[in-house]
């Protein structure tokens, strides 16, 4: 629970938000993420799906000039260091770059602090994560606020600065989050008051009678929270348990659901158990998937054009400043498709000589070009070059 969460505050953090104001409700996000079960498992997911996948360095066309870009672009990716300038026990390389860089899904904007270590024949950098508190965008442009105090910060340089943008899905989910925490604490108050039921004694004996007394003890024995005796009732003499009634048709429990389900549906996709219902079987399912690979899929486009805007000053402290970029890095992110039917239109066009690129293949089917080295399945029989060739002979002798 958030200490001193209310409807106000809540909105006046929203409020300020987007007018430029970032440090209140980020820090709110912050806390949030952390501590609802749904949101801190659903924006993980969002955020690994695309920082596990694999990278490559493409080129625009075989010449010399874009495969030396795409060694030394090889070379930066794999010696960059990762961490977080809030609590720099976190440290990783390019897969935590990532991950940090998809916080921008949730927050609206994720921010590193390039420091860039020139050498002499090097070109190395460290991204430093920095919280969002830290930023305000009252001009249109985050500046940076060094104690994260200030009301206006500083301009930040560029080349000095990697600044991500995304959905900033946490308006709406620290909506839920506040309508949710309300329910659980309504829910946890009445489970408190009327998780155990009363007892009603009933007697016809009076109450200092030694009938009555008997009774009155034999009532607190059962049960000492919630306990009342009737004197001079009908003589049943029993001992009955009080149900506080409506507990079948609370409304708590279908408005968490519907909150968690809109969270899982605003990180993940469409929300697989509303969605499947009344379409058949397998429809719901079938739905979640492709729009959650239409996310990943965008994701991961974002965050390799922001990495190309990296790339940029890399090429350039290499190879001067009018240096003409041809290698770039791609996240591979295999597309939803019918792989056979892919495969068989690959080898047709390649029998009918079509011009077809192997890396824009090998990103399609979601697999990276192999690096220097590195082992090949069935390096032994197909002809550098040459990846269908193999397949197709053996389809026209076999005769299919």
């Amino acid at each position: 629970m958030l200490r001193g969460l209310s409807g106000e505050s809540l909105a006046s953090a929203l409020d300020a938000f987007e007018s430029g104001n970032l440090r209140a409700a980020a820090l709110l996000w912050q806390s949030m993420c952390q501590r609802d079960d749904v949101i801190s498992s659903v924006k993980a997911k969002r955020e690994k799906s695309v920082s596990r996948r694999d990278w490559q360095v493409l080129t625009t066309d075989d010449s010399a000039e874009a495969k030396a870009q795409a060694k030394i672009l090889e070379d930066f990716w794999n010696s960059i260091r990762v961490v977080n300038a809030f609590d720099r026990n976190q440290r990783g390389g390019f897969a935590l770059l990532v991950r940090q860089m998809m916080e921008a899904a949730s927050f609206k904007y994720a921010v590193h602090h390039l420091v860039w270590q020139p050498a002499a024949l090097q070109l190395g950098c460290t991204f430093e994560y920095v919280p969002l508190h830290f930023f305000e965008n009252l001009n249109g442009s985050l500046r940076f606020c060094p104690t994260g105090m200030e009301y206006e910060g500083q301009e930040m340089k560029p080349g000095e600065w990697l600044i991500t943008t995304g959905d900033g899905l946490m308006v709406a989910g620290s909506i839920g989050y506040f309508c949710k925490r309300n329910a659980l604490a309504d829910w946890m108050a009445f489970s408190d008051k009327f998780g155990m039921p009363g007892i009603l004694a009933r007697t016809s004996q009076g109450k200092e009678t030694p009938g009555g007394m008997a009774m009155a003890e034999a009532a607190e024995s059962f049960g000492q929270d919630w306990a009342a005796v009737l004197y001079g009732d009908d003589g049943s003499g029993k001992i009955d348990l009080i149900q506080a009634s409506g507990g079948a048709t609370l409304p708590f429990p279908s408005l968490i659901e519907r909150v968690d389900r809109r969270m899982a549906a605003l990180w993940r996709g469409a929300d697989l158990s509303s969605m499947s219902s009344g379409s058949g079987q397998g429809t719901g399912a079938s739905l979640q998937g492709s729009e959650t690979d239409l996310i990943e899929q965008d994701d991961a486009l974002n965050i390799s054009e922001r990495l190309n805007e990296i790339e940029q000053t890399v090429l350039q402290w290499w190879f001067g400043p009018d240096v003409k970029v041809k290698a770039y890095v791609r996240l591979v992110v295999p597309q939803s498709e019918d792989l056979r039917l892919l495969i068989s239109a690959i080898e047709s066009l390649v029998k009918l000589g079509a011009p077809i690129s192997i890396p824009d293949v090998m990103e399609r089917f979601g697999f990276a070009m192999p690096k220097a080295g590195e082992a090949l399945l069935g390096a032994s029989e197909t002809r550098h070059g040459e990846p269908f060739a193999k397949a197709s002979d053996s389809t026209d002798s076999e005769g299919g």
